[in-house]
């Protein structure tokens, strides 16, 4: 594989780190972002709830699956509180899904994280907060609901995890997207026949999955969702990460 290989990435760069830049670039790798949607905050309900002080004491456990999620609350949230609301939020035991996002949670000031990389999605992380909460709701039945702050796009597998053992559950929509409209013509600045195609989702992705249809092309999948999404629209990828993170993708790449 030459050292200049490029990977073009189809997500918006995570600010202010974003960890698959530095791990593609120390591993020989160029990579290039497209992004396809744009990202806006709604954090208006959730600093309305963490602003009570009766409330943001008696909350226990947070669960977020996104990093979109945590720069809402890095942005939009946190520098919108008091001083003593931050440090109470910060002590919360937060569940979330994958590496990435638990590295941007810890460069916030989050003490508690759990999850992570044992948590490599939102089903395996549902599985990870019934077996720790199962006793503690049977000891606590008037603990308030898991507070889960979700995009406005979302599926609907930890709350109904969740609700299937009766741990009770409240969704607060932090941010929602939309597609940018000239995804295609920007893909196509950046494509060559010999670069990676990395699909992390399915937004705004199916003008460019047509597109790689009449090319010759490598493409790889950040998990089996999106692998599933882009084989109904006939693409097949040649790698699928392991794992959703930047290590587990690079040596998948690697090994063929």
């Amino acid at each position: 594989m030459a050292l200049t290989t490029k990977v073009l990435l189809l997500k918006n760069k995570t600010v202010p780190i974003d960890p698959y830049e530095s791990a593609f670039e120390e591993n020989g790798f160029c990579p290039v972002y497209v992004p396809l949607i744009q990202h806006m905050h709604l954090p208006e309900d959730c600093l309305k709830l963490l602003r009570d002080d009766k409330y943001i004491t008696q909350l226990q456990y947070i669960v977020i699956s996104s990093q979109r999620t945590v720069e809402c609350i890095n942005e939009s949230i946190l520098p919108r509180l008091a001083e003593s609301q931050r440090k109470t939020l910060l002590k919360k035991t937060i569940y979330t899904v994958g590496p990435a996002t638990a590295d941007f949670l810890q460069r916030c000031g989050f003490e508690d994280i759990r999850g992570g990389i044992d948590a490599g999605n939102g089903s395996i992380l549902a599985d990870l907060i019934i077996a720790d909460l199962g006793d503690v709701i049977a000891a606590e039945p008037t603990m308030l609901p898991v507070l889960l702050l979700v995009g406005e796009t979302r599926r609907d597998i930890i709350p109904k995890k969740l609700a299937s053992v009766k741990i009770p559950s409240q969704e607060i929509i932090m941010y929602k997207t939309e597609v940018l409209g000239d995804n295609l013509v920007r893909f196509q600045s950046h494509f060559t026949s010999n670069a990676w195609v990395v699909f992390f989702s399915s937004q705004g992705t199916v003008e460019i999955i047509d597109y790689l249809k009449t090319q010759s092309v490598h493409v790889a999948s950040i998990g089996p969702t999106t692998e599933v999404f882009l084989a109904s629209r006939g693409i097949d990828p040649q790698v699928v990460s392991t794992k959703p993170e930047p290590l587990s993708l690079i040596s998948s790449l690697k090994s063929l």
